[in-house]
């Protein structure tokens, strides 16, 4: 007879019955286990109820034994329950072979377990406590002491055959020895709280402890298989709260937290470098120039790197950050403070490359900034926005400049000789972005002149040979700058307007011959009574002796030209054409040596297209020739 048939057939009967087994057990007077057995074709009914169990479900003895109504077959009865019996042996003999073999896997698994739990804290007790090393999670081991109590306790069961009483001795040790265990666990165990966090690639483990009581945070380094590291440093304030953990690389973490004074703090754990591991650099230089988030939208974050600091401009506003205000964490992070209060953090790459004659971030290496707070910050790579070369930054500028041009940055101008090397002016030129037009500084070979204010006083900075020497002198502050012209290292004037009123310019022309230092005022305006200039007038001097100054009208449709022969002293009115309908002089320019006045028609001119003329002298000034 077929075990499992019998099974489902008891089973589909009792379901047509709608019946639990308990309820079945109750009309038969067995129990419900009983009933389960035998629909898992566990177990055979008694001979003695094979009658009334059929009678119950109003079917044949036959139907029954045969596990299926409508076939009435005569069975031997005896020959079948002595089958059925040995088919229940059978499967019994087979049911505890296959828990024996379970058994013994179990037993050997344990074994494997206890033999790693004891080399494990075997290594612990005997070698790396020795060397201050800790488990990473205090209870780690209190919990490996479990599993070896543990594994033992079922090794020996399960592979030894013991009789009950020494089983039930064994239980009895392993429960005193985990009872001893957890109470140590919970005196020791909990003292600090335990920090692990892993880098994205698992290449690097965070491990922090901070003392429950004191706030106390130690960082460990040095982990070995995960489970063991050594106290690295304590860090300079306590803990009271939570710590934030940030990974801004998979070698660089910055730590997040406040002390018991609720002041912010910052440390950043590094793993890694960025040079040739050997060699040490600062963070900050790695960093000079110019740099920005990729984005098409909004406002991007830039972050500039210069002799003053590290500017950092964010959402239309702009905080300056100088050196001693940073703080260098390993040689691949750093933190920005204010007030002593953290404010940014940054990190370079791993696409970063330290250059080792310059200590430079090579081309294409991005680094992170990412502000510091408790909340869940957003980091923003960035990028440098300088041109490096690839092969030699021996050169490098912290900003890109133009030939014979200047560009303030972070209050700071730099200028350029040739495009390529840039010079950094000394002074603070943070009052200056606007205050520069192409006539009020001077970048040549022979002079380098420019201007600036600070705490309501007026400095010029000059160099007389391209940069590698600066001089700084103050001036009067009463007036303000519309042109500055030297003709040579020594000899230079200077328009300046003290007062401007529709479209006029009540001012003067200073003059020095000792590079800058000293300035006479020689010319103080055309006109007999009411000396005065135009608002947009502008001198040029070709010698000590020889100048001219404009007097454009207001909306430009004309301009007068003067000129002086005596150094500045006098000005007369130069006509060069007596066409009315070329009436706009612009300064002279000198090329190749000869002396040119371009004359327009102004703004208002319309005469033969617009066009203009363009006379030129070859005897300083006294004639004037359309002939080059």
């Amino acid at each position: 007879m077929d075990n499992e048939k019998f099974g489902n057939f008891i089973k589909s009967l009792r379901k047509e019955k709608k019946l639990t087994q308990k309820e079945l057990g109750e009309k038969l007077n067995i129990t419900d286990k009983a009933i389960s057995k035998w629909e898992r074709g566990l177990s055979f009914p008694d001979i003695t109820m094979l009658n009334s169990l059929a009678s119950f479900f109003e079917i044949d003895v036959s139907e029954l034994l045969n596990g299926e109504k409508g076939i009435k077959k005569e069975v031997d009865i005896e020959k079948v329950i002595e089958e059925t019996i040995e088919n229940y042996k059978n499967l019994a003999e087979k049911r505890q072979i296959k828990i024996k073999k379970i058994k013994k896997i179990i037993g050997i698994i344990s074994i494997i377990i206890l033999i790693l739990s004891l080399l494990i804290q075997g290594a612990y007790l005997y070698v790396l406590r020795k060397h201050n090393f800790e488990y990473v999670i205090d209870i780690l081991e209190y919990i490996m002491n479990e599993i070896t109590i543990v594994s033992a306790t079922i090794s020996m069961i399960l592979l030894t055959k013991n009789k009950r009483i020494k089983n039930i001795i064994t239980y009895i040790l392993c429960a005193l020895f985990s009872i001893v265990n957890i109470a140590f666990m919970f005196n020791n165990g909990f003292k600090n709280k335990c920090i692990i966090s892993f880098s994205s690639d698992f290449s690097n483990e965070l491990v922090l402890k901070a003392n429950k009581d004191t706030g106390a945070i130690r960082l460990y380094r040095n982990q070995k298989l995960f489970l063991f590291a050594k106290e690295n440093e304590q860090f300079e304030h306590e803990l009271d709260g939570e710590i934030k953990k940030q990974w801004l690389e998979n070698d660089i973490c910055a730590i997040t937290y406040k002390d018991k004074d609720g002041n912010l703090r910052e440390f950043v754990v590094t793993y890694g470098d960025r040079g040739n591991g050997i060699s040490y650099y600062y963070v900050t230089t790695a960093l000079i120039g110019n740099w920005q988030v990729s984005t098409q939208y909004g406002n991007a974050t830039q972050m500039l790197v210069d002799s003053k600091g590290i500017t950092i401009k964010k959402n239309g506003k702009s905080e300056l950050f100088k050196y001693e205000e940073c703080k260098q964490y390993g040689t691949i992070a750093l933190v920005l403070y204010k007030n002593n209060v953290p404010k940014y953090v940054i990190g370079l790459d791993k696409n970063c490359e330290i250059d080792e004659k310059t200590d430079i971030i090579k081309k294409g290496g991005t680094i992170t900034l990412s502000e510091i707070s408790m909340e869940k910050n957003i980091s923003e790579s960035l990028y440098c926005m300088t041109y490096k070369n690839e092969k030699d930054l021996s050169n490098y500028n912290v900003v890109s400049v133009g030939k014979n041009d200047y560009k303030i940055q972070n209050g700071i101008l730099y200028i350029s000789y040739d495009g390529k090397n840039t010079i950094e002016v000394p002074g603070d030129f943070s009052n200056m972005i606007n205050n520069y037009n192409e006539f009020n500084y001077q970048i040549s070979e022979e002079k380098t002149i420019f201007y600036y204010t600070k705490d309501s006083k007026r400095y010029l900075v000059y160099s007389n040979d391209m940069g590698n020497n600066w001089n700084t002198v103050e001036i009067e502050n009463e007036s303000s700058i519309q042109n500055i012209h030297f003709v040579n290292s020594n000899v230079g004037f200077m328009l300046k307007f003290e007062d401007v009123a529709m479209g006029i310019a009540f001012g003067k022309i200073s003059k020095t011959t000792d590079g800058g230092n000293k300035w006479n005022d020689i010319f103080f305006g055309v006109g007999n009574e009411n000396k005065i200039f135009k608002r947009s007038s502008q001198i040029k001097f070709i010698n000590e002796n020889i100048g001219f100054l404009t007097m454009p009208s207001v909306g430009g449709e004309s301009s007068d030209l003067y000129i002086t022969k005596d150094g500045g002293n006098s000005f007369n009115e130069l006509e060069i054409t007596e066409n009315n309908n070329y009436d706009y002089y612009n300064l002279p320019i000198i090329e190749d040596g000869v002396l040119s006045i371009k004359i327009t028609q102004g703004s208002d001119g319309d005469y033969n297209g617009g066009d203009y003329k363009v006379y030129y002298s070859k005897d300083n000034c006294d004639n004037w020739s359309l002939e080059r």
